[in-house]
């Protein structure tokens, strides 16, 4: 909430420098120390933590900042770009990085991380033609924080997506923790299989991107949103019912392409249902909203100890319908965004 805030007050594309510098900085710092043979645990978990509260800045200002470069108008083809960017990389970037760690060493994927954030900063740099924001900042800091909040407490809509968010990345987004057990122990598939989940997952979101950036400033957003959020649901159920692995893949296929496209959606419409002031705020939101996402995944691997990876993947996805059910009978008003 406090990034959101940030990012309404500041110029985004500078934020969007200093945070790219930074993570630079530690990508650098951490290949170093793995090089020397310094590294302990707790450097590791410092500078996650570091990376982490860069990414929390960081992350409402690039998706508002998508917009300011396209308009509201261009906003579904825009975020779904970006989407694309994101999973068009998860494709090859595990591969490029073992590759890279079996020929030069483990702290070279660092290194490459370092490099590619100082190449970014130059590309970000050179963006022009962007409109000029109005930044006001006649009241202070923690009255915009508190407006944040206010956006949530009186916006059902904006109340409504944020449910939608949060019960994604409990219920939804979880399921990424027990694919190593339908690998193993379920499909007997091993890492080669595992391996083959995370492909097709980011080949689905790539689909997902596409898609939606294809359609452009289409009318019933809305629609869309609970239809993905509806079939990934559904999907999860398929998946972990699944005895057979051409079966699975498909059916993860799937999920990658309904969480894709939930995800993206989500920054759309957060951001298209606030004045333009609110933008930053609202992805802060947002952020705030997928931050849930570690109790599910908490909650899900209790379960699966408990009844079963199958039985517990099924719950969840059941948990998304009739949660679907209930937005839907509570808040029409999403069909018609």
């Amino acid at each position: 909430m406090l990034a959101g805030a940030v990012a309404d007050r500041v110029d985004r594309k500078k934020l969007q420098i200093v945070a790219l510098a930074l993570y630079s900085a530690c990508g650098f710092l951490l290949g170093y120390l793995v090089l020397r043979g310094w590294i302990q645990l707790w450097h590791v978990l410092l500078i996650t933590f570091v990376w982490g509260s860069i990414r929390a800045f960081e992350g409402p200002a690039r998706q508002a900042f998508i917009v300011d470069i396209v308009g509201r108008e261009g906003a579904m083809s825009g975020i779904s770009l970006n989407a694309v960017g994101l999973r068009g990389i998860g494709i090859i970037g595990g591969a490029v990085a073992g590759i890279i760690i079996h020929l030069f060493g483990m702290e070279w994927p660092f290194f490459v991380i370092t490099a590619a954030n100082i190449l970014a900063i130059g590309i970000t740099a050179y963006i022009r033609g962007i409109e000029e924001r109005a930044i006001t900042k006649t009241q202070s800091l923690w009255s915009d924080l508190v407006e944040g909040i206010q956006i949530v407490l009186n916006n059902r809509v904006i109340l409504a997506l944020m449910v939608m968010a949060a019960t994604c990345e409990m219920f939804g987004f979880s399921y990424s923790a027990l694919l190593p057990v339908f690998a193993r122990d379920i499909l007997g598939v091993g890492a080669v299989g595992l391996g083959m989940f995370s492909t097709v997952r980011s080949v689905g979101g790539l689909i997902a991107g596409l898609t939606l950036a294809s359609l452009g400033d289409y009318e019933y957003k809305g629609r869309i949103q609970l239809g993905l959020f509806l079939a990934f649901g559904v999907s999860l159920i398929l998946f972990a019912n699944s005895s057979s692995y051409p079966l699975s893949l498909f059916f993860i296929g799937i999920v990658g392409i309904t969480a894709a496209g939930h995800d993206a959606m989500q920054h759309i419409l957060f951001q298209l249902n606030v004045t333009e002031e609110q933008r930053g705020r609202a992805m802060g939101i947002w952020q705030l909203s997928i931050g849930f996402g570690v109790l599910g995944s908490v909650a899900l691997g209790a379960i699966a100890e408990t009844l079963g990876a199958p039985l517990a993947q099924s719950i969840y996805g059941a948990i998304m319908v009739i949660i679907f059910v209930i937005l839907v009978l509570i808040v029409p008003k999403l069909r018609k965004l």
